[in-house]
C-alpha cells in the first residue's frame, strides 16, 4: 500500500523523538561514595512544558538498594513555557555492594494514561567501615556465659522518699486549696452554670421552631416544659408543679400574658397568630440566668 515504508518509519522515530525530549530528566548523588545506614541525598530534577503535569516518586516507591527516609520538595520555576522542578530525596542503604546504582523516573499525566521517563542512572561507592570480617570463629573463641536464665530480682521501694514525695504533695495540694479554693470552685461553678444554659437554649429554640413549622397542643405543652424544668434547676423552686398561677405569684407576677396565651394553646386548642409569648419565656429565663451568674461570680 505505501511506497516508501522506510521513510514513514524514520518520520514516526523522529516524531517520537522529539515527542520524548519534551521532557528531560536529571538525578544524580549529592556524593561519590556511602557509609552503612548512613543518609545520602539524591538530586531528582525535571524541565517539562508548563502545559504538562508531572509526579515525582513518593515513599511507597521502590528505591532498591537504597531504602526512603525522607523527601523535600522546591517550588516550580516558570520561563519562557518551561517548568522546572527539583526534589532531594535522603536516602541510607544497608547493602555492601562496592557499587550501588540508582535511577528514578518521573511520571508525565496523560487524559487516560501517564509517561515514564527515566533519568540517567548515577552510581555510589560504597565505603567499608571495617577491611576484613571473619568468616568464622571458633566456639571456644566466642564469648559465651555459663547461664543465661533469668533470676528474678525483688523489686524494692524506697519507702522513706515516697513518704517525703508524698508528703510534700499533699502540703502542696493543701496549701492550694486554702489560696485558691474558693476561686477553683466559683470557676467550676460557672462553667456548669454556663454550660447548662446553653444546653437549654439549644433544646428550647429547636422546640419552640418545630412549634412553629407544625403547631400542635402537644408540642406546646413539650417546649414549655423544657421551659419549667431549666427553671427550676436554675432557680430551686418546683416549677414542674407550679401552675401558670402559681408561677406568676411566685415571680410577682412576670409572665402573665405570656403564660395566659400558652395555656390557650395548650388547653384551648387554639394556634396563635405568633408565639412571641415563647420569646417572653426565653428573656425571662435569660434575666434569671445573668443574675445567677452574678451571684456566683460575687458570692
Amino acid at each position: 500500500m505505501f511506497k516508501y515504508p522506510t521513510l514513514i518509519c524514520l518520520l514516526l522515530l523522529v516524531h517520537s523523538i522529539s515527542f520524548c525530549q519534551e521532557v528531560w530528566v536529571k538525578g544524580r548523588f549529592e556524593t561519590d561514595t556511602v557509609k552503612l545506614g548512613k543518609p545520602i541525598d539524591y538530586y531528582l530534577t525535571v524541565t517539562y512544558p508548563k502545559d504538562k503535569s508531572v509526579l515525582f516518586p513518593d515513599s511507597t516507591f521502590s528505591f532498591a538498594p537504597f531504602e526512603f527516609q525522607k523527601k523535600s520538595f522546591f517550588t516550580t520555576k516558570t520561563e519562557n513555557n518551561v517548568s522546572y522542578d527539583s526534589v532531594i530525596y535522603t536516602l541510607n542503604t544497608f547493602e555492601i555492594d562496592s557499587i550501588q546504582t540508582l535511577a528514578l523516573p518521573v511520571f508525565q499525566l496523560e487524559k487516560k494514561d501517564c509517561v515514564i521517563f527515566y533519568s540517567v542512572a548515577d552510581s555510589v561507592f560504597f565505603k567499608k567501615m571495617v577491611d576484613a570480617v571473619p568468616d568464622s570463629l571458633a566456639i571456644s573463641q566466642l564469648p559465651l556465659k555459663t547461664n543465661t536464665a533469668y533470676n528474678p530480682v525483688n523489686w524494692l521501694l524506697n519507702y522513706p522518699l515516697a513518704l517525703i514525695i508524698s508528703g510534700v504533695l499533699l502540703v502542696v495540694l493543701v496549701v492550694i486549696w486554702i489560696l485558691f479554693g474558693k476561686r477553683i470552685k466559683r470557676y467550676f461553678a460557672i462553667k456548669r452554670l454556663t454550660k447548662s444554659h446553653s444546653a437549654f437554649i439549644g433544646r428550647f429554640e429547636q422546640s419552640v421552631e418545630g412549634l412553629k413549622n407544625s403547631f400542635t397542643p402537644e408540642s406546646a405543652e413539650s417546649a414549655v416544659t423544657i421551659w419549667k424544668k431549666y427553671m427550676e434547676e436554675l432557680s430551686s423552686r418546683p416549677y414542674t408543679k407550679f401552675t401558670s398561677r402559681e408561677i406568676r405569684e411566685a415571680e410577682k407576677g412576670e409572665l402573665g400574658q405570656a403564660l395566659h396565651s400558652v395555656d390557650r394553646m395548650i388547653y384551648g386548642r387554639i394556634v396563635p397568630e405568633t408565639f412571641d409569648s415563647f420569646q417572653e419565656l426565653k428573656a425571662f429565663t435569660q434575666n434569671k440566668f445573668n443574675q445567677k451568674l452574678e451571684e456566683v461570680k460575687h458570692g
